[in-house]
């Protein structure tokens, strides 16, 4: 890892910051309503209606809220509460956070490569059509691959410098992620154990890299929790049961099945629309079986769906096998039509492709490049189990934009592109 004993200058960082604000703010205002490529629908996820709920004091009105992650809501509350309840505030937000993933990108590849790939890495992010699509409506991916990112750029901090301080910044930043998305629950110990293995090994090449201390990496584990506790703890005051953040885990298995069928996996048929209608109607059945209405009571719905998850386990195990191998591959690309994932594949193969042209390089010069990859392929492999979509790939977007653009700067070096050697080594002076 290189030295950052002399700081650079923020003529990258403003660059960035006012393109990403720039090109957030055209598509708000300018470019979403006017497109036909995506749906436009304003809340479909009835995101901001919670939202409302708490400003309006109503809370979560004492219950589960099953599927969903409370962060979110909580923002959109948060904001609604101080300033009013005014749709473009929340937009405004999102393009101040969208501004914020492009910058963490660009200084996640100053930290792990060198200035230019942290450069190059922001402007991606800063124009990435996948980032845009979910600034201007009631998603929940414009907060999460801020936070997303935020966690991924403590855990090169803690690397770095694996104090208690950093310890308990990637701690929180894991908890605050978790509560947008249970997804990221146990990246922090998969982080911890990998980090351990491989100073292990440098101690034994006498590469003389420090460990983490084990309070260090405990106080990451207990920074998580305690940040995520107060939601767990209300949980199980309002459902009698431990819910960490969410159910949902049987739900997207039993998703993940029937959206992982050549028929939704290919985009013959629109995953988004048929396969998701064939779910809710099984679902719907299930539940009228056991005598109760679906999602009425979340704790018991997950009850119920545990139960058709097991057993689809123990009679199709071959099945399950298939279901995780395509989900490796749906995650980068199955969209709501064939356009959008045929968008959505060819950015993330190009990335890729450029990620593995810079990875020889990064071994020779001793790049951790494991940091950025460790997160992509761990999201990758978690939800190829669970339910695998291209939207669900946006929070590692950054991290495989930093990787694709150390492929630029590679080829830039190797193809001798002077003009781009010139032009960034002036910004960044």
């Amino acid at each position: 890892m290189k030295d950052f004993a002399s700081r650079p200058t923020n003529r990258d960082r403003l660059l960035i910051a006012g393109l990403a604000l720039l090109v957030s703010l055209f598509v708000v205002f300018v470019l979403f309503q006017a497109q036909t490529l995506v749906a436009n629908a304003p809340d479909p996820y009835q995101f901001e209606e919670l939202g409302r709920r708490i400003a309006n004091g109503e809370g979560f009105r004492g219950e589960l809220i099953g599927r969903r992650a409370p962060l979110y809501p909580m923002f959109i509350g948060l904001i609604y509460w101080i300033f009013g309840q005014h749709k473009v505030l929340v937009q405004l937000s999102q393009c101040l956070a969208f501004a914020g993933t492009a910058l963490l990108a660009r200084d996640m590849g100053e930290r792990v490569y060198n200035r230019r790939t942290g450069l190059i890495a922001g402007l991606l992010c800063a124009v990435h059509p996948s980032f845009l699509r979910y600034v201007a409506d009631f998603h929940l991916e414009g907060l999460l691959t801020f936070v997303f990112t935020l966690c991924i750029w403590a855990s090169i901090r803690f690397y770095q410098r694996p104090t208690l301080g950093n310890g308990v910044l990637f701690g929180v930043a894991a908890g605050l992620t978790s509560l947008t998305k249970a997804v990221a629950l146990l990246y922090p110990p998969l982080f911890l154990a990998i980090f351990w293995f491989t100073r292990r090994s440098s101690r034994a090449e006498g590469a003389g890299q420090r460990r983490p201390s084990i309070a260090a990496a405990v106080l990451v584990v207990a920074a998580m929790v305690l940040t995520i506790s107060p939601w767990t703890v209300r949980n199980y005051r309002v459902s009698g049961h431990f819910v960490p953040v969410s159910t949902g885990l049987s739900d997207a298995f039993l998703r993940g099945v029937v959206f992982s069928r050549l028929e939704f996996a290919t985009l013959r048929k629109p995953p988004y629309t048929d396969a998701e209608q064939e779910v809710n109607a099984e679902f719907i059945r299930l539940c009228s079986a056991e005598g109760t209405r679906w999602e009425q009571d979340p704790v018991l719905t997950e009850k119920i769906l545990n139960k058709e998850m097991k057993a689809h386990l123990l009679a199709e195990p071959g099945d399950v096998i298939r279901k995780s191998v395509v989900g490796v591959f749906t995650f980068w690309y199955e969209m709501t039509s064939l356009k959008t994932s045929l968008v959505a594949g060819l950015m993330a193969l190009a990335g890729w492709v450029l990620t593995f042209i810079g990875i020889g390089r990064a071994h020779r010069e001793g790049h951790p490049q494991w940091l950025l990859l460790a997160p992509m392929l761990y999201l990758n492999a978690f939800l190829a189990l669970l339910l695998a979509l291209g939207r669900y790939s946006v929070p590692v977007l950054p991290c495989l934009m930093v990787t694709a653009a150390f492929g630029i700067d590679t080829l830039a070096k190797r193809w001798n592109v002077g003009w781009l050697s010139s032009a960034a080594e002036s910004q960044l002076r």
